[in-house]
């Protein structure tokens, strides 16, 4: 069995971890800044934990993995102009 990571395994956990050493020097800031250092870590953190996740939403979403990213109803496959049902979609001639 081998047990070097994937690629995708290696990237998500050095997102994840650019993401904390990005938030714990945001938070340090903060809290010097704030003279309270619990609070500006605290605050780093959660900086730091968005940044660390929104590659991966981010990368979802581009890939088409987004679960609803492939359900639109403006487009019906059995309209052969390719029109929506919207007003206003493209092929509709706004006629009342």
């Amino acid at each position: 069995m081998d047990d070097q990571p994937s690629g995708h395994e290696t990237s998500r956990r050095l997102t994840l971890g650019a993401g904390i050493a990005i938030g714990m020097g945001v938070g340090v800031a903060l809290g010097v800044s704030f003279d309270n250092m619990g609070l500006g870590i605290g605050v780093g953190l959660a900086i730091g934990i968005a940044i660390s996740a929104a590659p991966e939403f981010i990368g979802r979403r581009r890939r088409g993995d987004d679960p609803g990213a492939g359900e639109s109803d403006a487009a019906d496959p059995g309209d052969p102009d390719g029109a929506g049902d919207e007003p206003g979609a493209p092929g509709d001639d706004l006629r009342p």
